[in-house]
């Protein structure tokens, strides 16, 4: 990644957060002037983005665990799975 490049939301958010900065709504703002920010925050932008993978949406997630329980009774519904995915979501299944 170049100085010109501005890397996607989720590094940006990534390094905000490892950076111990809590606005989060800056981000048009960082994207904005990506290449004036500080170099050290620019340099752990890109570690992170080379190097990790981005994380995996809550929603997929919570789908993913209301089929592994719904599924594992007889008489299960798929109806079942999808009220048991919003009630994780709902109950914050997931997050960060």
């Amino acid at each position: 990644m170049t100085d010109q490049q501005t890397p996607p939301d989720w590094v940006l958010r990534e390094a905000a957060k490892r950076s111990n900065l809590t606005d989060y709504h800056l981000i048009e703002y960082w994207k904005s002037n990506y290449g004036r920010l500080d170099p050290a925050f620019r340099a752990l932008c890109d570690m992170i983005e080379r190097y990790e993978q981005p994380p995996v949406d809550r929603k997929l997630l919570c789908a993913r665990e209301a089929y592994e329980r719904v599924v594992r009774q007889p008489s299960a519904k798929w109806e079942e799975v999808g009220v048991r995915a919003i009630e994780l979501w709902e109950e914050g299944f997931g997050r960060d």
